[in-house]
C-alpha cells in the first residue's frame, strides 16, 4: 500500500480512537493506559479490571445430556485471573455471573482462564457420564499501578475433555445378552460401563501421553461367552468419538484368513468410529467425519501401514508446512514492539513496524487462515476498517481488497506457492493508533500433506 494511502488509513483511525476516548471519558471510564479515576483510593503496587473488559463465550455449543438437556449458561463458568509466573494457583476467581465491576489485582502480566463442568464423581476418577468440561484462556494482558485496565476481549470456551459415545448395531442388540456390556478407559485412570440402555455419553480427562480409547466388550453373543478389546489411537481433547459394535462381517474378496482365531476365539464383534470435532476449530482430527474407521483387535493388531508411495503423502504425518520467523521475531516467546503513534500517522516508515514470517511448503500451499486475537485489535475495531478476525488468505472472498491493502499475499499468490511472506508490517500501524496491548495472530497453513499452525505473540509499548 501507497505511503498516501498508510497515512490517510492512519488518519482515519486515528479519528476513532479519539472520538472512543471521548466517549469513554463521558461515560466516567479511561482507558488502559490513564490515571484510574478512583483518587481517593490510591492503589499502591496494584490496579484495578472492569469486568466489563472480558466476555466469555461458548464456542461450538455441546447439547447436554441432562434430564432437561440444556446447553451450559455463561453465567456459570468460573473465571480465574493467573499472574503468568504462576499459572497454576488464581490470584482472584470469581462465577461469571456473579462478578463485581471493579477486580482489584496486583501489577503484573496475566491471562484470564474460565472453564465449567468436568465433575467426574468420585475422588481421583476421570470419567463420568455426562460431565462435559469446558475452558478457554484469554491474550496476555497487563496490571499497572493505580490505572485502569478496561479492554481483554472475549474468552472462547470450548470442549477440552474427550467425549465418548457408545452404539449397538440392531443385529448384534439382536443375538447378545441382556448383561452384555462395554467398558471404555481413555488413558489410564477412570473408566465407565455402556450397556443397549445407555443413552448418555461418557466424558474422560485427557491427558497428554495417554492417548488411546480402550473398549472392551464382554457378554454372550449368539450363545457363546465373548470377550473382545478394541482400541483407536491419537485420541484428542476436544473430539467426540462415536463407536459403535457390531456383529463381525467378513469379506470373501480381502486377502488372508477369513476369521482369524482358533475355533471358539474367533473375532465375533467389529468396532467403528465416526469422529466429531467439538472445538469448532477443525483442527483436532481434520473435518469432522462420518467416515466408519474400524477399531483395532487388540488379539490381532494390524501389521502397520504400508510404505508411505511417493503418490501418497496422507502416510507421512510428520511432514507438511513450515512456518519460521524474521529475525528479531521469535515464534518462541512474547516479541516486545516499541510503537510511535505519531510516527506511524504522519507517514512514517521505521524500522521498528517490521514483523515478517516466512512460510514453505514442498507440495504447494492449499490453505492458509489467520485469527487475531487481541485486547485492542478487536473484531469491532477491525470492523471500522471493513476487516474481519478471522481471514482466509486462499479463499478471501468480499475482503480480499482490503487484506491486500496490508500488504499480506491473497488467493492466487498464496494457492499453489512454495514460498511466501506473511508480513504483517501493515497492522503495525493499527496497533500503534490503539495504545499499547497484547497480541496473537493464529497461523494455520496446509498443503496436501497436512496442517501446520503457529502463533505470533507481540506486546505493543508506546514510546
Amino acid at each position: 500500500m501507497g505511503r498516501n494511502r498508510m497515512r490517510n488509513r492512519m488518519n482515519d483511525m486515528k479519528k476513532i480512537k479519539y472520538t472512543y476516548l471521548i466517549l469513554a471519558l463521558a461515560a466516567g471510564l479511561a482507558s488502559c493506559s490513564t490515571e484510574a479515576p478512583f483518587s481517593e483510593e490510591r492503589l499502591d503496587g496494584e490496579g484495578r479490571l472492569l469486568t466489563s473488559a472480558i466476555a466469555v463465550e461458548l464456542k461450538a455449543e455441546e447439547n447436554l445430556v441432562r434430564a432437561a438437556s440444556t446447553e451450559p449458561d455463561v453465567n456459570d463458568f468460573t473465571v480465574e485471573f493467573l499472574n503468568t509466573g504462576n499459572l497454576d494457583a488464581p490470584v482472584a476467581s470469581y462465577r461469571y455471573g456473579e462478578m463485581p465491576e471493579v477486580v482489584i489485582l496486583p501489577v503484573g502480566d496475566y491471562v484470564a482462564r474460565a472453564y465449567f463442568g468436568g465433575e467426574y464423581g468420585a475422588e481421583g476418577a476421570t470419567a463420568a457420564f455426562s460431565a462435559p468440561y469446558y475452558k478457554g484462556e484469554s491474550v496476555q494482558f497487563s496490571i499497572e499501578e493505580n490505572k485502569i485496565t478496561d479492554n481483554i476481549g472475549t474468552v472462547e470456551c470450548s470442549l477440552a475433555n474427550v467425549k465418548v459415545t457408545i452404539l449397538f448395531d440392531e443385529n448384534l442388540v439382536k443375538v447378545m445378552s441382556e448383561d452384555s456390556k462395554v467398558t471404555v478407559k481413555v488413558g489410564e485412570k477412570g473408566s465407565l460401563s455402556f450397556t443397549k440402555n445407555t443413552d448418555e455419553s461418557g466424558y474422560f480427562h485427557y491427558d497428554e501421553g495417554s492417548n488411546t480409547i480402550a473398549a472392551e466388550f464382554s457378554g454372550i453373543v449368539d450363545g457363546d461367552k465373548t470377550e473382545e478389546s478394541k482400541s483407536y489411537p491419537n485420541v484428542q481433547p476436544g473430539n467426540h468419538y462415536r463407536i459403535t459394535f457390531k456383529l463381525h462381517s467378513i469379506d470373501p474378496n480381502e486377502p488372508g484368513e477369513i476369521n482369524p482365531g482358533a475355533e471358539g476365539e474367533e473375532i465375533k464383534i467389529d468396532a467403528t468410529v465416526q469422529l466429531e470435532d467439538r472445538t469448532g476449530e477443525g483442527t483436532n482430527v481434520g473435518d469432522p467425519s462420518d467416515e466408519d474407521i474400524y477399531m483395532e483387535d487388540d488379539r490381532y493388531p494390524s501389521e502397520g501401514d504400508p510404505e508411505p508411495g511417493p503418490d501418497d503423502p496422507g502416510n507421512n504425518p510428520g511432514e507438511g508446512p513450515t512456518i519460521t520467523a524474521e529475525a528479531p521475531i521469535n515464534l518462541d516467546q512474547i516479541n516486545e514492539i516499541v510503537t510511535n503513534p505519531d510516527a506511524v500517522a504522519g507517514g512514517a516508515d521505521p524500522e521498528y513496524v517490521k514483523c515478517v514470517l516466512k512460510v514453505h511448503s514442498d507440495s504447494g500451499i492449499t490453505g492458509f487462515l489467520v485469527e487475531i486475537k487481541s485486547n485492542t485489535l478487536t473484531p469491532d475495531e477491525l470492523s471500522q476498517v471493513d476487516l474481519s478476525d478471522k481471514l482466509d488468505l486462499v479463499n478471501p472472498g468480499a475482503l480480499k481488497d482490503k487484506i491486500s491493502g496490508l500488504g499480506l499475499p491473497v488467493g492466487d499468490e498464496v494457492k499453489g506457492k512454495n514460498d511466501l511472506d506473511f508480513d504483517i508490517s501493515g497492522f503495525m500501524g493499527l496497533l500503534c493508533l490503539l495504545g499499547e496491548g497484547n497480541h496473537e495472530f493464529i497461523l494455520k497453513v496446509t498443503d496436501s500433506k497436512g496442517t501446520v499452525q503457529a502463533t505470533l505473540k507481540l506486546h505493543n509499548i508506546q514510546m
